[in-house]
């Protein structure tokens, strides 16, 4: 069989609404050289009777349960061959030139282990969802992600979420890290990066950390991808959108907070913490010590007060802490290549 450039790493879960668009998309590309793998994680809807459908030469690997974002996309990242990946949610329409202008790039700079094009929101809600085969896309100029900013307090948020993309920068810029709606990435680096546990038969190679289960894990991995001294980009010229099934876009803090479903807060406020005991530098974490404290308690206080479902994360974050302890070992000793200060550099 005749090797392949691409490999498109697709997770499904209960996306019989949105898959219609996406495999449009993935029809009208101008790049073909892929191959698309397929995890289902126990969908109840008709999910595998449209894929099935629509892509008969790609048969799915089919769970009966949700294993996870992490472990499912581990799954398909282990069987990757192809040099290149893409990292594709199944609420994602990508523009006809994003795996070739994206693979362009790749080649042309070596030094890239990933890339990601601009992502703008799909209001997939502005349709009637009971006909969606048949509706209209509302594809907007408001931005979903342009990759992920840390601040000084730790805090991780998508570059321009919610503004209206104003087209002012059309050139590649190195970010910090990239979303994990519609990223690609070396396989080779990617190899550099995950992190080994146990032993013999009993060896277990991560690239998404699988105890994250959900949510966050695009964090952990481009905190890992800077440790070891890799760089990723920002690619404004190729377009993607995304429907995010929960609103990101409410410019009052407390009332998207009030729309996030609990399984998201309580597992996002876990894996922050995570996220600061696995990949953060002591001397880092002296340095913000203050701005760290503070959004924490202030975080803490808001859970306490108006959100008491989200604490169940603390018992789940102290269960797997010595985990996350050996994990953080591990990196130190494999694969860690940079000093505190160029890590600092992003939150400045």
């Amino acid at each position: 069989m005749e090797s392949k450039k691409l490999s498109l790493n697709l997770v499904t879960y209960n996306g019989e609404k949105y898959l219609p668009f996406l495999a449009a998309s993935l029809k009208k590309q101008t790049f073909q050289d892929f191959d698309l793998k397929i995890i289902d994680n126990g969908s109840s809807d008709k999910t595998l009777d449209f894929l099935a459908q629509f892509f008969p030469e790609n048969k799915p690997i089919s769970y009966k349960k949700n294993l996870g974002f992490s472990k499912a996309h581990n799954l398909l990242i282990a069987w990757t061959k192809e040099p290149y990946l893409l990292i594709l949610n199944q609420d994602v329409i990508l523009n006809p030139d994003y795996l070739e202008k994206a693979v362009n790039f790749l080649d042309e700079h070596p030094d890239a282990s990933g890339v990601m094009g601009k992502i703008l929101k799909w209001d997939f809600t502005s349709f009637n969802e009971a006909s969606a085969r048949q509706a209209k896309n509302k594809l907007t100029n408001i931005v979903d992600s342009l990759g992920i900013k840390i601040y000084k307090n730790h805090r991780a948020t998508d570059i321009g979420q919610g503004e209206k993309d104003d087209h002012k920068n059309n050139e590649p810029e190195e970010i910090f890290g990239l979303s994990g709606a519609a990223s690609f990435f070396r396989k080779n680096d990617l190899e550099k990066i995950k992190i080994t546990l146990g032993q013999g038969n009993g060896e277990k190679h991560e690239y998404f950390d699988e105890d994250f289960f959900a949510y966050k894990e695009d964090v952990d991995l481009a905190y890992r991808l800077r440790l070891a001294g890799l760089k990723t980009f920002l690619l404004p010229k190729i377009i993607a959108y995304h429907g995010r099934s929960i609103g990101h876009f409410e410019k009052n803090a407390k009332q998207e907070r009030t729309i996030r479903p609990s399984a998201v807060k309580i597992y996002s406020y876990r894996n922050h913490l995570f996220i600061l005991v696995k990949n953060e530098f002591l001397k880092n974490k002296l340095k913000y010590f203050c701005p760290i404290f503070w959004y924490e308690f202030k975080k803490f206080a808001y859970v306490l007060i108006f959100e008491r479902s989200t604490l169940k994360s603390l018992p789940m974050f102290f269960k797997d802490y010595g985990k996350m302890k050996q994990k953080r070992q591990f990196i130190i000793k494999n694969i860690r290549k940079i000093k505190a200060d160029e890590l600092a550099k992003w939150y400045e």
